[in-house]
């Protein structure tokens, strides 16, 4: 009898195991995508694509699922998950507001609408920067500590009231953590560059939370939070690196000098061990290297620092095609032979286009900016009817969505064109992505390194009218 009943209750306790769902459902719909799909991140590491129907709805379901942080990428934007087996999340979304608009329904939303929530705070509470040099030190640090214990206590009412796990609790308190530590991070860089009396006054125990970071949190690898402290943490150490180095102080603020990103790829190599945050940090700053790169030299330095730190060789080769792009828009080179589409199909050279001094502006349908700078870009031609600006897409191959969104926010057909296809990894093309280049009517380039984003910008179309 007793072993009848031990059989029995081992039995229905296999029975109770295999009804534990060890998977979890995620779905919605997204209102305004900017593209097809939606790409779902773990650890630094992509888990995989879900793509849209033709209703803009998606559903995904996620077999063996890991408890913890996700994030999920509709670029531009991006949010992160906390994912639990048996969750079955639904997320609706509008583009246009994609912060405000984002709602989580089903199994797990609480802990995902606490997120959202976080984020937008997060966003709202960096408004305390916009006084930096109207609040001393002192008070900064007070009211950044504040504003820590406020959400702390929000997170554990929400916590009390919605039943959240432990783990869950102790990341959300630790994402909370790294968002003040980043929000003393940015004062720190805004008062250093433009308000150094403040700077100079700085408490001693303002920055005693850094003896507390850890570089390394895996749970936190897909946390945008936390890479953000990190980025801001290495921008700081930068500036301060430039002044032991008794270099110039100008110089120590042009943030994508080769020195600069280099003494930041140094310090990464030292900080992160995690091999996908560590690949992270140097993929970013070696793409960015390369990109700000004023010549061949930068562009094999920071190569060669790559390559010193152990960069994966497969990921390398990315980095030697991103050169060999950068290089075609170092001054001096030519683009005239580089082969075009015009929006009737055909396929044009510079050359055919290059009529007299000429600014180029790289842009993609898929970054929501784009409409705003073609405003940017007719005020221009208005100002400056000497220069020739045209606009150069990026989608290369997407013809037919490149021409409808010419014809949908009334560009001017003339004065647009498509890349055509090249050999070179055609995600590379991201990375220039509203930058501006300057051509002579050969199609000699003059200014290789301007941005459509920059205060400057008409500072240096002044320069190159001049030169002309």
């Amino acid at each position: 009898m007793a072993s009848l009943c031990a059989l029995i209750f081992f039995t229905a306790a296999c029975q109770g195991e295999a009804e534990v769902p060890r998977h979890a459902f995620i779905g919605g719909e997204i209102i305004n995508p900017t593209s097809n799909s939606i790409v779902l991140h773990r650890n630094g590491k992509i888990i995989d694509t879900i793509y849209l129907d033709e209703k803009n709805r998606f559903s995904y379901r996620l077999e063996n699922v890991e408890k913890g942080l996700y994030l999920i990428k509709h670029r531009p934007e991006s949010q992160n998950l906390y994912l639990v087996p048996g969750d079955s999340l639904l997320i609706r979304v509008n583009t246009v507001a994609f912060d405000e608009s984002l709602h989580f329904s089903g199994t797990g939303n609480a802990r995902n609408n606490f997120l959202a929530e976080m984020f937008l705070v997060d966003e709202q509470n960096a408004d305390l920067l916009l006084s930096f040099n109207e609040t001393e030190p002192s008070d900064f640090a007070r009211k950044a500590d504040s504003i820590k214990q406020k959400r702390l206590q929000t997170l554990q009412e929400t916590a009390k009231k919605n039943g959240f796990s432990k783990d869950f609790i102790d990341l959300s308190e630790t994402i909370i953590e790294y968002e003040s530590y980043d929000l003393k991070e940015r004062y720190t860089y805004l008062i250093q560059k433009y308000y150094k009396e403040y700077y100079r006054n700085l408490p001693e125990d303002f920055h005693a939370y850094r003896a507390n970071v850890n570089f390394n949190l895996e749970t936190l690898q897909c946390s945008p939070t936390y890479k953000r402290f990190i980025d801001d943490f290495l921008v700081n150490y930068s500036l301060q690196w430039c002044a032991d180095s008794a270099r110039d102080e100008n110089d120590c603020y042009d943030l994508t000098s080769t020195a600069n990103v280099i003494a930041r790829i140094n310090k990464v190599s030292e900080l992160v061990k995690l091999p996908s945050l560590r690949k992270y940090f140097l993929s970013k700053l070696g793409v960015l290297g390369i990109i700000m790169a004023k010549n061949d030299k930068n562009i094999d330095d920071v190569l060669d620092v790559l390559q010193e730190n152990d960069y994966p060789e497969i990921d390398m080769e990315e980095m030697e095609q991103l050169a060999a792009i950068q290089s075609t828009y170092l001054p001096g080179s030519t683009v005239a032979n580089i082969p075009l589409i015009n929006t009737d199909g055909d396929e044009v050279l510079f050359d055919d286009v290059l009529k007299r001094p000429t600014v180029i502006f790289l842009w993609s349908i898929y970054n929501q900016t784009h409409p705003n700078y073609h405003m940017l870009l007719n005020e221009l031609r208005l100002k400056y009817p000497e220069i020739n600006f045209i606009g150069i897409n990026l989608d290369i191959e997407e013809v037919s969505k490149w021409k409808k969104a010419v014809t949908k926010y009334g560009y001017n057909p003339d004065k647009e064109f498509q890349l055509r296809k090249t050999n070179v990894n055609k995600k590379l093309f991201q990375y220039y992505l509203n930058k501006t280049v300057f051509l002579d009517s050969s199609g000699k380039i003059i200014v290789g390194d301007a941005f459509i984003t920059s205060r400057n910008l008409e500072n240096q179309i002044l320069e190159f009218l001049n030169q002309e």
